[in-house]
């Protein structure tokens, strides 16, 4: 019966610790995006998210998302946030296939910083070209 109880503990164990990052972090992060001049549209992989600031939901995935602002006036300005590894995967040590479930979702990784200052330039007019 011992042996069944620590089987069962470790069987427990081992499963609440499967995917850990998709667990404890989960699959999306917000991300503040602010832009000077204030009032650029943000769109994220052709989607609109709104004018900044704004604080948007990026979902994380292996591929890193184009962000674009633009603005009347202005040139358009592209970025793609930084990603580093998100450490609580490092917890699927106890069940490796957590980190396959983890690399699907993303949460394998983490965006940071998370706060994007973006400058836009001055649209060039016609006679300066």
């Amino acid at each position: 019966m011992k042996r069944f109880s620590i089987g069962l503990a470790l069987s427990i164990v081992s499963i609440s610790l499967t995917s850990c990052a998709t667990i404890f972090s989960g699959n999306r992060q917000s991300v503040r995006v602010e832009s000077v001049p204030a009032g650029a549209r943000i769109e994220v992989n052709g989607i609109d998210y709104g004018t900044t600031p704004a604080t948007i939901s990026l979902k994380k995935s292996l591929d890193t998302p184009s962000i674009l602002l633009r603005k009347e006036g202005y040139e358009t300005k592209a970025f793609s946030p930084e990603s580093t590894f998100n450490t609580v995967s490092i917890l699927n040590i106890f069940f490796p296939a957590g980190f396959i479930v983890d690399a699907v979702t993303g949460a394998i990784k983490k965006y940071d910083p998370i706060n994007y200052n973006i400058t836009l330039d001055p649209a060039r007019s016609a006679s300066n070209r």
